[in-house]
């Protein structure tokens, strides 16, 4: 990623941001997707264009309902360690979606756009 960056030109600042979702969704991928299996594999590709850089994550778990994971903020929540992980890589990134297919794997997609 440090290479894509070198030719991409994110600010550091923006470029750390990017790198704290990448690392988040990439471990919710391996613990929670994948649920450390060995079997299992967990895909990252990059994609860049003057404006944009896109980064995808791919494992291979059941999934989950993203809209019905709790809010990390509420103080109900605040000792809960589930959903954090995505709301903070949703916090880092200009765009972030999610998408699962139904028992053949999830998709992350996070976009920062260049300022």
């Amino acid at each position: 990623m440090l290479d894509i960056n070198k030719i991409f030109g994110l600010p550091e600042d923006e470029y750390n941001k990017m790198m704290i979702a990448v690392t988040e969704i990439a471990m919710n991928a391996i613990v929670h997707g994948n649920k450390e299996s060995m079997l299992k594999k967990v895909k990252l590709y990059v994609e860049h264009d003057e404006k944009t850089i896109k980064v995808m994550v791919f494992d291979e778990g059941d999934g989950f309902e993203i809209g019905r994971l709790p809010d990390p903020t509420d103080m109900e929540n605040i000792l809960d360690v589930h959903g954090r992980g995505v709301f903070i890589a949703r916090a880092m990134v200009d765009e972030f979606y999610y998408h699962n297919d139904e028992g053949k794997g999830s998709e992350f997609v996070m976009i920062v756009n260049k300022k």
